[in-house]
Formats: structure tokens, sequence, C-alpha cells
């Protein structure tokens, strides 16, 4: 398949749409302290959580709508100002808090996130932004740099992660990223990235925007790896997928039940082993960080599904 990831149209800096395209992520720029406290006044007006043994929470997984795009239009009030200030020609297809209790069930498993639009055209932009300050104590983002370019551009929670057979690996190079409350981190979705643990007494809040170039339409796939030789089929979506879609948490695996189906793709996904990973790691000067909390990991996650 002769596939390149293309630079991210919608970044206006070019040294950081240069750093974003080489090496899948960045830090750049704060959201500034108002902003983080009218974060969270929304956040402690809408959950109220009671889970002692930890868990993940994603505002996408919750079945209630109008939770749903509360959260999307709040989040999107506070900080469109910001937003435009450092992207251009822009649409965001999602606002949402992501919640790691604390807990012995808070981590989430190594992934990449799913294909959102056609990226042989387009590519996707996520930026994460603490409401305290985050390290590996707590579970901040950790992530396998340059990844984003490494394995193909079909994702999605019906089939298999390209690494499937040896995310052990992978774990061996993860990079924990150090940030302060407020701080922006803008990643590419196709990289490969894991949250540890949250060890500490608070939770772990995020906010998490997803961000199209203006003239992208979503996408949504789906492959019933069931039947042998299935084809991979492709949906598209309308721009409200991420917002009004009720199928994030329950029967997530199943085949869409909303959208239209614009094409299939019969020919098997590429498969890349461990020993093109290593090969490709070496030559991109990728070293392994062998970082002892993040090699012994058991993947003992829970889901929570709503906010109250």
């Amino acid at each position: 398949m002769n596939w390149e990831p293309l630079k991210h149209t919608v970044i206006i800096d070019e040294v950081l749409r240069e750093q974003l395209h080489q090496v899948g992520y960045a830090i750049h720029g704060n959201i500034g302290a108002e902003n983080i406290e009218k974060l969270k006044n929304l956040y402690e007006e809408l959950h109220d959580f009671k889970t002692p043994e930890g868990g993940m929470f994603y505002s996408l997984y919750s079945n209630d709508i109008n939770y749903r795009q509360k959260v999307h239009n709040s989040i999107k009030e506070i900080l469109k100002p910001v937003y435009d200030g450092i992207l251009k020609d822009y649409k965001t297809v999602i606002n949402s808090f992501i919640v790691k209790l604390p807990g012995p069930q808070s981590d989430f498993t190594l992934h990449q996130d799913s294909t959102g639009l056609d990226e042989f055209k387009y590519s996707p932009l996520s930026l994460w932004i603490p409401l305290q300050d985050t390290d590996l104590s707590n579970g901040t983002l950790c992530v396998v740099p340059k990844t984003h370019r490494f394995f193909h551009p079909f994702r999605g929670i019906s089939f298999s992660a390209p690494f499937a057979g040896y995310q052990d690996v992978l774990m061996r190079y993860l990079i924990p990223v150090v940030l302060k409350a407020g701080d922006i981190l803008m990643f590419d979705n196709r990289l490969v990235h894991y949250s540890h643990l949250n060890n500490s007494e608070q939770p772990r809040i995020i906010v998490m925007s997803g961000i199209f170039p203006k003239e992208a339409g979503i996408i949504s796939m789906y492959k019933d790896e069931a039947i042998p030789g299935s084809p991979l089929e492709i949906y598209a979506q309308s721009d409200d997928f991420l917002i009004t879609n009720k199928a994030f948490y329950e029967n997530c695996t199943a085949r869409p039940y909303r959208g239209e189906k614009v094409k299939e793709i019969h020919e098997p996904l590429e498969k890349k082993t461990v020993y093109d990973f290593l090969s490709w790691a070496a030559r991109e000067h990728l070293e392994a960080t062998n970082i002892g909390q993040l090699t012994d990991v058991q993947f003992n996650m829970k889901i929570v599904s709503e906010p109250l």
C-alpha cells in the first residue's frame, strides 16, 4: 500500500506543523488560569463518580446525548478563542472530558485512535489539555514517537490493532509526557499511546478536542474478523457523529447502525511484524526507554460509562 501521512494543514505555525509531522506530538501553549477554572466548574457541575476501584471515563461513551452535547458546546465556547489563535480552517468534531479515577483499574490500554477521516487526503489531530499537573504518578499520556508514520491508515475498534501480537515490545518505547495544568498537548491520532494507573488521590481530568480540516468528512470503519477474508467497510457519517452516535460504549464492535457505506476494501490489511518495527525503530533512531512502571503492566482497565 502506497501511503504516507500528510502534514496537518490546520496548524498555523509552520515549525509546529513540521514537528507534528515528523514526531507525532508537541506541547504548544497553555489555555490560562481563567479557562482552567471555567472548565473545572463545568466538570464539577456535570460529574459525580463513586468508583473506589478506579476506572476510565470518556464523556464520548455516555448514552446521555444531552449531556454529551452540553459538554461539547460548553468546552467549545470556552476554548474557541484559544484554538482560533493556533489553528486555521478547522472544525472541532468532538470536545470531551476524559477522567482517570484513582485506583487499580484506571489504566488505559496501548492503542491508536480509530480512523475518523480519509487519511489519504487529510491528517487528524487531537488536543489533550489537563486541568491539573500530570506525570506518571497520576496517569499522564505516554507516547511512542513517530509511530503515526509506521502503521497503515485503517483503525477501528471492531478489528485488531496492527501491533496486537507485540504490544509488550512497544511498551518499552513509551515516553511519559509531563504537563502543567492547562498545557496544550497536540498529537496525531495515529500515534501509539497509553496512559498508566492514576496512583494519586485525585481524579486526573483531561479536556480532549478532536480537530479535523474544515472540509474533511467524518468516516467510520468496520470489519467482521469472525469471517475470514471479510472486507473492511468504510461508512460516511454526519458531522455530529461523534456527539450523537449512541454505540461508542454498548455494541461498539458491531457494524454501524447509521451512516452510508461508501467503500469496501477486500485486500488484507498490511501486516508488520515485531522485526519490522524493531528494524524501523533502529533506522529512526528510536531508543527504548524501558520504564519499569510501563513494562510490567497487567491492563486491568475498567470503563465507567456514565458521569453520575
